[in-house]
């Protein structure tokens, strides 16, 4: 495609015109993909004929998740079975185009995927509940968009994968709760155990159950109180443990010393919890599972003596988790940057809160993580954020392309990046220059051409005049 915007160019009401003509003639489908969205009417009449030329690219496209609803609810009107099928599954598929599908097509596969699908509303998932097909109204109870009346009427046939699927349903009342745990087995029972809206005497129940799956459900109720959740937290099983610890109303305040806690799993995830006392920091940071010290490594609540134990670890992922910790004080970050692991420099290499004098120490290490991590690092000088732009491992160089305050001159080199991951993601930089995004309108990756239409299209629909946003001079 020939380059065709100057350095003086501005940018006015036909700017987006002359861009999707360029896109015309030059009959690429995922480029005219990409300017898609952004056109009227008569421009997407005519981006059709180029995005669905084909047979092919109509199956491709109407099951791809990135392609405008608009477009799929257009391959709908005058669908083949295989691509209706493509429509049916794809979460981009808004709900009038499944109310289409369903009203040209009366297969089973097609009925199933839209009574499963996120996007289902209620209006449809009421008239899916009555169909004959056992899996279609599994499928309908299982969707979290189904209403209270619609699980209801699903819950009378007395199915239990139905049952099931019904008590996990986000709008699933009291009342219904109390109806599937008194037919239920206790697989569902486990699921009422599980969810807030269940009433407290069905919780109290749940809680004294001999089942240690149910209580272990009951354990990440998120409507649990204080009281119960603590003497769940003393239960027998240790999955039970696990889930009561891991429990988002859980605070870190209410855990008691774990040093009786006789499971690394539930050490583990109370070393992730916030708000523990300095009693219960200190003797997880002291356990002998290396991933419990790992976890409160990382905890942005240990004071700093405990970071500077942490940091001494024989076990290098826990030095790792110290150098990652927010609250890891300055002085310690530039003893964790001359670390002999190059993963836990590299973990400090990440941080934009780094001393001087540890980035210029990490400036001259030449392992590919720190590498890595320094190309992601905003505060990287230009001339290493050069260097790693052409390093010979294409994940290196993909760092630079997500660091958005690398200069033009260093992003512009990644456009021509051998690899196509690389130059996906450049796509999108804040840096990368007009001149260079239309070039990657001619790129061999279909999604970088893609990509780089998309943000034109943006561009040029959003835009008055060329500042800001694209820096034409790259």
């Amino acid at each position: 495609m020939t380059l065709w915007f100057g350095t003086a160019t501005m940018v006015n009401g036909d700017a987006l015109l002359a861009f999707i003509d360029r896109l015309l003639d030059a009959g690429d489908s995922y480029a005219a993909l990409g300017a898609y969205p952004h056109a009227d009417v008569r421009d997407r009449q005519a981006l059709e004929a180029v995005i669905l030329a084909t047979p092919r690219l109509r199956l491709t496209f109407a099951a791809a998740p990135y392609a405008s609803a608009d477009l799929l609810d257009r391959i709908s009107t005058d669908a083949n079975a295989a691509i209706r099928l493509r429509l049916a599954k794809n979460p981009a598929t808004r709900p009038s185009t499944l109310a289409r599908l369903l009203a040209e097509d009366a297969s089973d596969r097609i009925r199933r995927y839209v009574a499963a699908h996120p996007r289902a509303e209620a209006a449809t998932l009421a008239v899916l509940a009555g169909d004959p097909s056992i899996a279609v109204r599994r499928a309908v109870a299982g969707n979290p968009n189904a209403p209270c009346d619609v699980l209801a009427q699903l819950v009378a046939e007395g199915d239990g994968l139905i049952d099931r699927n019904a008590a996990h349903g986000p709008f699933a009342d009291a009342e219904l709760l109390q109806t599937l745990w008194a037919t239920g087995d206790r697989n569902v029972r486990a699921e009422v155990a599980a969810h807030p809206n269940t009433a407290r005497s069905l919780l109290a129940m749940a809680e004294a159950s001999a089942d240690a799956l149910i209580r272990r459900k009951l354990a990440a109720n998120p409507g649990l109180g204080a009281a119960m959740l603590n003497r769940l937290f003393a239960d027998d099983d240790e999955r039970v443990r696990a889930a009561a610890v891991r429990n988002c109303v859980m605070s870190g305040a209410f855990l008691d010393d774990p040093q009786d806690e006789p499971s690394p799993r539930v050490r583990r995830i109370a070393a992730r919890r916030e708000r523990l006392s300095a009693k219960v920091m200190s003797r997880l940071a002291s356990d002998p599972d290396a991933w419990v010290r790992r976890w409160i490594a990382r905890n942005p609540a240990v004071c700093d003596d405990l970071l500077r134990r942490l940091a001494a670890d024989p076990v290098m992922e826990v030095r790792r988790g110290a150098a990652r910790n927010p609250s890891c004080p300055g002085p310690l970050l530039s003893v964790l940057a001359c670390d002999a692991a190059a993963w836990v420099r590299a973990g400090v290499a990440l941080r934009e809160d780094v001393p001087d004098a540890a980035i210029d120490r990490l400036l001259e290490d030449d392992g590919p993580d720190v590498l890595g991590a320094l190309g992601r690092n905003p505060r990287t000088p230009a001339s290493k954020l050069e260097a790693i732009a052409c390093h010979p491992d294409k994940d290196v160089r993909r760092a630079v392309a997500f660091n958005h305050a690398a200069p033009c001159e260093v992003v512009a080199r990644l456009a021509e990046d051998p690899y196509p991951l690389n130059r996906v993601v450049l796509a999108n930089h804040p840096k990368l220059g007009l001149r260079h995004i239309e070039r990657l309108l001619d790129d061999p990756e279909p999604q970088v051409r893609f990509a780089a239409s998309a943000r034109l299209a943006r561009f040029f629909a959003a835009s008055h005049t060329i500042a800001g946003d694209l820096h034409i001079n790259a």
